[in-house]
């Protein structure tokens, strides 16, 4: 009998304590973060022939957030058209940092997405990529090759 009611017990103090403990990492309130997002834009191939003298490309990068299928852009910025052979190699690529404020990561998912416009003579070719900046995660690195 003794053993019965030593298993209720615990049966009945065991999940009362866990959701005791747990019911202030629920209900407090979430302490909005900082983000920083790194791009590099560089060429990874070699444009030198002449098949692509008339051959440029620019480059759209956005970061935004969504929070209940709402989406609000944070940042964005349209990089100026070059021709491929003039884009730096990999060792010299043009980098930018970006400080994201005030996220929220439980309730908000951060994106960055990126558009390469390829135009050679007219004919013109448009890439997009992307990544999401996943919970938890304050520094995110993104290479964008040309």
């Amino acid at each position: 009998m003794k053993k019965i009611l030593l298993e209720i017990m615990m049966g009945l103090l065991l999940p009362t304590a866990v959701f005791h403990t747990l019911l202030p990492v629920i209900f407090s309130a979430e302490k909005a973060v900082n983000k920083q997002i790194s791009f590099s834009i560089a060429r990874d191939n070699n444009y030198d022939a002449k098949a692509y003298d008339m051959a440029c490309a620019s480059v759209h990068v956005i970061i935004f957030k969504v929070k209940d299928k709402k989406q609000v852009v944070l940042w964005e910025r349209m990089f100026d058209t070059l021709q491929l052979k003039n884009y730096p190699t990999s060792a010299n690529a043009f980098c930018q940092t970006v400080n994201v404020k005030n996220i929220f990561d439980r309730k908000e998912k951060l994106f960055v997405t990126y558009i390469v416009t390829y135009n050679n003579s007219g004919s013109v070719m448009q890439l997009e990529n992307g990544t999401t900046v996943a919970q938890g995660v304050k520094q995110k690195k993104l290479a964008i090759n040309i």
